[in-house]
């Protein structure tokens, strides 16, 4: 259960890892500077795969240099006090006393659901009925992830080194949201879309793992944007595809209120801006959407 406890902290940690990419932005790097509109320093924004290792960062031209550059450092969380965070998740992670699994599913589905969760996590609903669908399902795919990416390394995840090597330069981390808020995007669908969810992913998971997750890393380690937003546009025939609301939660709100945010931090001081790839894209993207209000946007290939 130790090993089960890591990967929903993980997974919730990692929200934006797995989420649909907008379309159309152009391609070929991770990251971005952010200039003009009367930006006394430029800013820097990297769109991160949250579960490659601190290693990585050298992967990517022009971060390190960026990252040194920069007066302060902008996660989607901030993360200093893992255990902190990981007390204020657990309460929102556990089913409401109401409802169980028995009411989501019939007993056919309940039985599947099950023997497919021994397989994958050595652990039945018996066992783990107290979680709630979206946390299990989530726990799935990270774990899903991990395994097809031989560096990962929960003691070395990428944001959270470079969070750390900004507190060892003695700078500023900022959060753009609170854990409270990241939760209320994951718990946002109702428990029985959540199961409906889980039960797809588990039916699916083979060809899932095998043809989208691989995808999606082969993209992002290419930095092959256009790629990753064409295979994961709404008209993609994904095998268990999202609604529109649910797309404009997870990206589009968030983005929204993040924009509310980030001119004023940039101001203050030159910020590197670390955000889930999924976030820069497409016109609901952060890219476009600074843009839109007046700055300049370049990718960067080096510093």
């Amino acid at each position: 259960m130790k090993a089960i406890k890591y990967w929903i902290f993980l997974a919730l940690g990692v929200l934006s890892s797995n989420l649909l990419f907008a379309q159309n932005y152009p391609s070929g790097s991770l990251l971005w500077k952010i200039s003009g509109n009367n930006l006394e320093k430029p800013s820097y924004i990297l769109g991160t795969f949250h579960l490659k290792s601190g290693a990585y960062l050298d992967s990517i031209p022009g971060a390190t240099a960026a990252l040194n550059r920069s007066e302060q450092v902008v996660g989607e969380l901030e993360m200093s006090n893992m255990q902190e965070m990981q007390i204020q998740m657990q309460s929102q992670m556990t089913m409401p006393t109401d409802t169980t699994y028995n009411m989501l599913y019939s007993t056919k589905e309940y039985d599947y659901v099950s023997e497919k969760l021994v397989t994958l996590l050595g652990a039945n609903l018996d066992n783990i009925g107290n979680l709630k669908p979206a946390i299990i399902q989530q726990t799935l795919v990270i774990m899903s992830y991990a395994r097809l990416i031989p560096e990962s390394d929960q003691e070395d995840l990428l944001d959270v080194f470079i969070q750390q090597e900004a507190i060892r330069q003695q700078k500023p981390v900022l959060g753009l949201e609170t854990v409270d808020e990241q939760m209320a995007t994951l718990f946002s669908s109702s428990l029985q879309r959540q199961a409906d969810l889980l039960l797809c992913f588990l039916e699916y998971s083979d060809e899932i793992i095998l043809n989208e997750i691989n995808d999606i890393i082969e993209y992002y380690n290419k930095a092959d944007l256009d790629a990753l937003s064409f295979y994961f546009s709404i008209d993609n025939d994904s095998l268990c595809p999202p609604t529109q609301e649910e797309i404009d939660t997870l990206i589009k709100n968030r983005n929204e209120q993040w924009m509310k945010k980030l001119p004023a931090m940039m101001q203050e001081k030159s910020s590197f801006i670390v955000v889930g790839a999924g976030h820069l894209l497409g016109e609901e993207g952060l890219l476009h959407q600074l843009e839109l209000v007046g700055y300049t946007v370049l990718k960067m290939d080096a510093i």
